[in-house]
């Protein structure tokens, strides 16, 4: 297995998967009129729904719900798209899903590397896309989840040719900036020791948010906050004021895009100061890259790295989850 080290300097690599769906995917999926899609998947599979959910916003005809639960919603029916993600293949809330999303009919497919979902896909001639178990954390597999769902709606008739040629640039732009990506990490992590990290973005970047939260959390073991502009400006940002004893040990990030509504840009700086009169510790960065998607990734593998980096300063080892494994083996006895 790799280490997760490894694993981020792959990062690229994975993006240049193809897709195992692309042999199946063209006959299994096409020809069908979808009504809108639900992904199925939790913690560092249901991120990838997020950042789909977010890449596709203006590009897909029809909705797209993340689904992230034991049960899906009413409308889930024969003219559903539902794919469900998940790296063991028994993630216990989304083999319970994918019962009921069978029961009411949808097409289905799946993402996994083994477990319940292959010997379902397998009983019931299901589609299945099998990703390497490279390291076993979902979370280390973001990048060929990633991949199998963009070809997944493509063949589906959902998604034009648009995003390969996207996904090509952001895999040039990852490998041009992957120095410059590890020294502006390293500062970051830095930055963040010893800190209560609050990460703001704008609400189209809010899934990138959410993977360096969970990043910080698995590879680092420490806690962190999310929230988004402008939805931060309309409550959280009456709560800079208490505790005060709190806001020494705080950092904030703002995250900026070249894709933030112009009135959000306005929003972070005039939120800023406010920030600033309780928190001395206030960062921003900003993504690179000419396309969305280049700009997300750029971003997502610049977390990536700075959570590897915290976690070291932190001296955790990131390929080790005990505290999740104790639950799983919990829950799993209820």
């Amino acid at each position: 297995m790799k280490s997760m080290k490894e694993v981020i300097e792959g990062f690229a690599s994975q993006l240049r998967h193809t897709g195992s769906f692309s042999e199946t995917a063209s006959t299994a999926f096409s020809g069908r009129k979808y009504n809108n899609v639900v992904i199925a998947g939790m913690g560092g599979s249901g991120i990838v729904g997020n950042i789909i959910q977010t890449y596709v916003a203006d590009k897909l005809e029809v909705p797209l719900l993340v689904n992230k639960g034991y049960n899906i919603p009413a409308f889930v029916g024969p003219d559903t798209l539902f794919i469900a993600c998940s790296f063991s293949g028994n993630t216990e809330e989304i083999i319970s899903a994918v019962r009921e999303a069978m029961e009411a009919g949808a097409v289905i497919g799946f993402v996994t590397s083994d477990g319940e979902l292959m010997r379902i896909a397998r009983e019931h001639n299901i589609p299945l896309a099998a990703i390497p178990k490279e390291l076993k954390q979902p979370r280390a597999s973001l990048g060929y989840q990633v991949t199998e769902l963009l070809y997944l709606l493509h063949y589906a008739g959902l998604l034009n040719n648009v995003f390969k040629t996207e996904l090509n640039q952001s895999i040039n732009l990852l490998q041009e900036q992957a120095g410059m990506i590890k020294v502006q990490a390293s500062a970051l992590a830095n930055a963040l020791k010893g800190k209560l990290p609050i990460l703001y973005a704008g609400s189209a970047f809010e899934a990138v948010a959410m993977r360096f939260q969970q990043q910080l959390n698995a590879n680092s073991k420490q806690l962190a906050h999310v929230g988004t502009f402008p939805e931060m400006n309309h409550n959280e940002v009456e709560g800079w004021q208490h505790p005060q004893e709190l806001f020494g040990q705080v950092a904030v990030l703002c995250i900026k895009t070249a894709y933030d509504n112009p009135r959000i840009a306005s929003r972070m700086a005039l939120t800023r100061p406010l920030i600033e009169r309780k928190v001395k510790t206030v960062m921003e960065v900003e993504a690179v890259g000419a396309t969305f998607l280049e700009q997300l990734f750029y971003l997502v593998h610049l977390f990536d790295w700075a959570s590897l980096y915290l976690a070291e300063l932190n001296s955790e080892d990131p390929n080790i989850n005990d505290n999740i494994n104790y639950l799983k083996g919990e829950i799993s006895k209820v």
